[in-house]
């Protein structure tokens, strides 16, 4: 099969049904399971979890963008899937080394989740089954969907430090599925790091925290820090891996379950 690559912007050549696929991009790996794909799996990254339950027993073979080299070469891999973004590097990298590498596209809205979707399942002989998910998933977002806005939202990540989203990330468009408006919808950054100032300045109704995996920090302490930098405003903590997984999970388990939280915090 012939695969256009952005990264090294020609084709490259991959096998028409891969048989031992790695993914080191986690929303790679969900899209690869929901396509029925778990028996062609044979490795995946320190941060792939999603679906739940389903990659606790499979081989690590780096975190996103660090590589254990002689882990890939000893699964002798059909295919290496990683995104574009900050993996760019390290897709060109898997390359240089001889493996057969496609790199996806960061999405940009969650309809860019859907097309990744799609590519996915061109690449691995589940065009239909792609497609078909896709048509489910447009439902969910369907049903979803809140045809006005009913509060504006300041969202923010632990990365190792502090992270927002703006216009065109994916996040902002599904906070506005929701009927939530990115304060920060204005700037031209997908993600960078916010001014506390300006958040302020922007008054939020509502914040959106999104911890790191591997921190524990408790509920109570991260109230209190937000609080000490913003003042009183509603908090909304997620478990780690929600907003920042941008597969299929997004929108069938992520989004569904921000909007119970929502609707509980909009009865109060």
């Amino acid at each position: 099969m012939k695969f256009f690559s952005e990264i090294l912007g020609d084709f490259v050549d991959l096998p028409e049904e891969p048989r031992r696929i790695v993914s080191l991009a986690p929303d790679i790996t969900d899209a690869l399971f929901r396509l029925n794909l778990d028996d062609r799996i044979i490795g995946v990254s320190l941060y792939c979890n999603r679906p739940k339950g389903k990659t606790s027993n499979l081989p690590r073979v780096g975190a996103y963008l660090n590589v254990l080299w002689d882990k890939l070469k000893e699964l002798e891999p059909d295919i290496v899937f990683l995104t574009t973004g900050a993996q760019r590097k390290t897709a060109l990298e898997v390359l240089n080394r001889g493996f057969p590498a496609v790199a996806l596209p960061l999405p940009n809205s969650v309809f860019g989740i859907l097309e990744n979707l799609r590519k996915v399942g061109v690449i691995t002989g589940r065009l239909e089954i792609a497609e078909n998910l896709a048509i489910e998933l447009l439902g969910v977002l369907n049903s979803l969907k809140e045809r006005e806005i009913k509060a504006r939202v300041y969202y923010e990540i632990d990365l190792g430090g502090e992270i927002t989203a703006g216009g065109p990330s994916y996040i902002t468009n599904a906070l506005r599925i929701l009927g939530l408006e990115n304060i920060y919808s204005f700037k031209t950054e997908s993600y960078f790091k916010p001014d506390d100032m300006e958040t302020k300045s922007l008054k939020p109704d509502l914040i959106i925290y999104e911890p790191k995996p591997e921190r524990r920090y408790k509920a109570e302490d991260i109230e209190r820090s937000l609080r000490e930098r913003f003042g009183d405003i509603p908090i909304i903590i997620t478990e780690p891996d929600f907003l920042a997984h941008y597969g299929p999970s997004l929108i069938d388990e992520v989004l569904p379950d921000l909007k119970r939280k929502l609707e509980k915090f909009f009865q109060r």
